[in-house]
């Protein structure tokens, strides 16, 4: 009976189970124990540190009442000579603390004199109180406010605690005392939160704050303020001493409360938190039932895991025992570690005695995958061909018995030769080639069949003489770089078994890869580097190509900015900055509406712009002329939108043009202003030339001398008036052109104006001059100073009513030449006009409708190339024209005409 117990695996668990149950009990007692008083010091840390919270933020509500003071100390310094300011200050203060329920300033005597806010039942003057807290704040070597628990009479007439601070000048005098008083209530507030939030929770907890003379400042019971509680609150005395202090005792309902005292920092108080024992560690109870209802589980579940563990591990496990009974097992074939176990009498013996065997063969196998990874991993392990090959011999001779191993690659016609060999002689490396015809050979089979061939060597075999006797060639064959063979020997006349043909073949599945990856890394390497090297033609010559592009444009003087498909400007060249006055920088990147806004903010036509900008932006209108004004001056510029495509002709973007046209416009209304101008002036002559003409050419009618002479003066005078017209054209055109030249010489300032009146034939004007004998010559063009002159006399005369001043003056270098009328004058918003090109003022568009608007264009083109001035000034009385003139002594490079 008893060797049977001791056999049966059931009843040896059974044994170490209630062993282990027996343990159990123990250390459940001794953790009930531990856990117990964990439990009860964690209750007690959980108050001290609620107590801990409450007396650090008590700590810090006091210190920043006392920091909060001081700096209310400096405000009532600055302003102790204004009553009502230091009012306005203690309001503000009051306002932003709102524990602070009375703000005092007190004479350097201890009498109130401020206080806020103001108290009717205590009237200014008396002397504050409590006394003592006066004569500690104003002990000279008092540095830090000072405070107090008890009842200001003269103010709240409620328990606080009041801070007092002096105020001192730089000097050291005292000024006064300012004092704050904190209510009790409001010290209890955060107490009476916790309390209530406990309370909601169905706990009991009391808290309460003692000052150093064991007087009650803080409870939920505001009724108790300044009771003497420090005998009935066990720790609190440990507590004031500096101490964290956990006891139990009596409370007043006489049931049995833990009490946690902690001090509270730098007042010198101390906070109480107390609860119920019975609620406290209530959690202790709750784990003796819990720890009942495990030990209970346990038994439970103890007995059915006896129940399970017979029926589905121990039966089955005898069972299977007893069928693996029969195999052979031999005493060699046991592994060391397992002898122990298998000498076991049970049913784990018979099962380890069966199972060795197959842990030896499997360790077998798991010994030939591991060399088999080993091998692998050193082939794969470089991308050279030459490399993989002589790798893959290296770990074919490691992983097998063999001699020599080689590896064969065909040539272009067929032909196997040795790539790499180890193992053999030199010749056979230089020798050997097997024709693709050979029926023989294992290599040139094995290559040709595509599976592994192995045969003993006879006499006549290549390397039979090196001492081999059994040879064995397995093919490496890979769809994209072609085949190879991998051909072993050794030296004893045995075939390969079968597994190690399947080792090799094995191996050779991982070689293929290698020799693929080897070699078409090798291809595709020399492949990367031509693309690498076209690349960086092709990118060298975009580069340049850019670089041309991005000069070309930067030189542009018209404005180009390229926009992607979403209208995000992607670049603007310096043409853009100067049409619009914004760089470059400011564009690119943004929207092209930035463009469109800045253009906008500068047209003329506001309107008219935004309405051709709309339909530029809608794609309604690919180009359009606007006028813009930038620094006084006016431009028209042309406006052109374009689409960017690829090669294939899909947009890519847009482009965006603008041509400063401002020349062109002007030429274009130059001529069509010339053109209507010179119509009509020439028309004039040529009709009184005709008329005139053709009057004296008839033959029915004689004319007396006199009429013909009157006649033929009309055609002289119509004559030359259209050359001078004709000339005045010319002369412009050269300045426009720059090609006007002057032909100077000194010429006397009365002969210039002696002869532009001769060139008048007006006999009723009257003409007055102020010319100084001593006035000197002047380095003029004789001829075109008598046009300007004539020009001058004939406005005058447009303009006045038949009287010109004519005057001459000698400024510094220069003589000033002015000629003046008696007209009503130029109005003041055309006088900066008079010397455009075809402009005439409206008085004289109204008095005459001759004259072409060139007079005095064409004065200050021949003005203005000898180097001087010309302008007008005007007013109610007439206008006069100046102009300045070189003297002799001034000369200037001229080029002869």
């Amino acid at each position: 009976m008893l060797p049977g117990i001791r056999r049966s695996l059931l009843f040896q668990l059974l044994s170490v189970y209630l062993l282990f149950v027996v343990i159990v009990l123990i250390g459940g007692l001794a953790v009930n124990t531990v856990i117990e008083q964990k439990l009860r010091n964690d209750a007690q840390e959980s108050d001290r540190a609620l107590a801990q919270e409450i007396a650090l933020k008590t700590s810090l509500q006091f210190i920043e009442a006392k920091n909060s003071l001081i700096t209310l100390s400096q405000l009532a310094l600055q302003d102790s000579s204004t009553p009502d300011a230091m009012i306005h200050t203690f309001q503000a203060f009051q306002a932003a603390r709102s524990d602070v329920d009375q703000v005092s300033w007190l004479d350097p005597f201890g009498i109130l004199r401020i206080t806020y806010p103001p108290n009717q039942n205590v009237p200014l003057g008396t002397e504050f109180a409590p006394p003592d807290i006066v004569q500690r704040a104003l002990n000279p070597s008092q540095l830090q406010p000072v405070f107090e628990v008890g009842i200001a009479v003269e103010t709240t007439l409620k328990p606080d605690v009041i801070i007092a601070n002096p105020v001192r000048d730089k000097s050291g005098k005292l000024l006064g005392i300012v004092a704050t008083s904190i209510s009790l209530d409001g010290l209890s507030i955060p107490l009476t939160k916790v309390v209530s939030a406990q309370k909601e929770q169905g706990r009991s907890l009391m808290i309460s704050i003692i000052d150093s003379k064991g007087e009650l400042i803080a409870t939920p019971d505001s009724s108790h303020f300044l009771w003497m509680v420090l005998d009935d609150l066990p720790g609190a005395d440990q507590a004031l001493q500096g101490h964290i202090a956990s006891r139990l005792g009596t409370g007043s309902d006489g049931q049995n409360w833990l009490f946690s005292a902690v001090p509270v920092p730098a007042v010198g108080w101390a906070v109480i938190v107390q609860r119920p024992e019975s609620e406290a560690l209530a959690v202790i109870t709750q784990f003796h039932l819990w720890l009942f209802t495990a030990a209970l589980l346990f038994a439970i579940g103890g007995l059915l895991f006896w129940l399970i563990l017979l029926n589905r591990v121990i039966r089955p496990l005898h069972t299977l025992a007893l069928q693996h009974q029969t195999l052979p097992v031999s005493a060699q074939s046991i592994p060391i570690h397992a002898t122990l176990l298998a000498t076991r009498d049970d049913e784990v013996g018979d099962l380890a005695r069966s199972l060795v065997r197959l842990e030896y063969d499997g360790l077998l196998k798991l010994s030939e995958l591991r060399t088999l990874l080993e091998t692998s991993n050193a082939v794969v392990g470089s991308l050279e061909p030459y490399a993989v090959v002589k790798k893959i011999i290296h770990e074919v001779r490691r992983l097998v018995d063999v001699q020599a191993a080689a590896v064969l690659l065909p040539d272009e016609q067929g032909a196997l030769h040795v790539l790499v060999s180890d193992g053999h002689k030199d010749h056979y490396n230089y020798e050997l080639s097997l024709s693709p015809e050979s029926t023989r050979s294992s290599a040139v089979i094995a290559l040709r069949e595509g599976k592994p061939v192995q045969k003993l060597l006879s006499s006549d075999a290549f390397s039979y003489d090196e001492g081999f006797r059994s040879v064995l060639a397995i093919p490496i064959i890979s769809r994209h770089v072609g085949g190879v063979v991998l051909q072993v020997h050794r030296d004893k006349p045995q075939p390969f078994d079968q597994n190690e043909i399947d080792l090799m073949l094995t191996f050779a599945n991982y070689a293929t890869l290698a020799w693929e990856h080897a070699v078409l890394y090798e291809r595709s390497d020399e492949r990367l580097r031509v693309v690498a090297q076209e690349n960086e033609r092709l990118y060298q010559q975009a580069s340049e190509e850019k670089q041309k592009l991005e000069a070309i444009m930067g030189s542009m003087s018209d404005g180009l900015a390229l926009t992607s498909i979403d209208g995000s400007v992607l670049y603007a060249n310096q043409g853009i900055r100067s049409i619009t006055g914004l760089p470059p920088k400011a564009i690119e990147g943004h929207s092209i509406s930035t463009l469109y806004h800045a253009l906008q903010d500068m047209a003329v036509d506001k309107v008219a712009c935004e309405q051709a900008l709309a339909q530029i932006e809608s794609n309604t209108l690919s180009e359009c002329v606007l006028e813009i004004k930038r620094e006084q001056s006016q431009y028209v510029i042309h406006l052109r939108l374009f689409a960017v495509g690829n090669e294939d002709g899909q947009a890519i973007g847009r482009g965006l043009l603008l041509r400063d046209i401002t020349r062109e416009h002007e030429l274009a209304e130059f001529k069509t202003t010339l053109l209507a101008a010179v119509s009509h002036e020439v028309r004039t002559p040529l009709a009184a030339i005709k008329g005139y003409a053709s009057t004296l050419l008839q033959d029915d009618v004689t004319w007396a001398f006199a009429d013909q002479q009157n006649f033929l003066q009309t055609i002289s005078s119509e004559a030359d008036r259209l050359t001078q017209l004709v000339s005045n054209l010319l002369d412009l055109t050269r300045q426009e052109a720059g090609l006007l030249h002057l032909k100077r010489m000194p010429i006397a300032t009365q002969d210039l104006v002696q002869k532009a009146i001769e060139r008048l034939r007006h006999p009723r004007i009257s003409i007055t001059s102020h010319l100084p004998d001593t006035l000197p010559a002047v380095n003029v063009d004789g001829a075109r100073i008598e046009v300007v002159l004539y020009n001058l006399i004939e406005n005058a005369l447009t303009y006045g009513h038949d009287q010109v001043y004519i005057s001459a003056d000698q400024r510094d270098e220069t003589i000033i030449f002015s000629v003046s009328d008696n007209g009503p004058g130029i109005a003041p918003d055309e006088l900066p006009h008079v010397f455009e090109r075809f402009y005439r003022a409206r008085h004289g568009r109204q008095q005459r409708s001759g004259g072409t608007g060139l007079g005095l264009a064409i004065s200050k083109a021949f003005i203005e190339a000898h180097g001087g001035t010309i302008w007008a000034e005007s007013n109610e009385q007439g206008t006069t024209i100046s102009f300045s003139l070189p003297l002799v002594v001034a000369r200037l490079s001229e080029v002869p005409s």
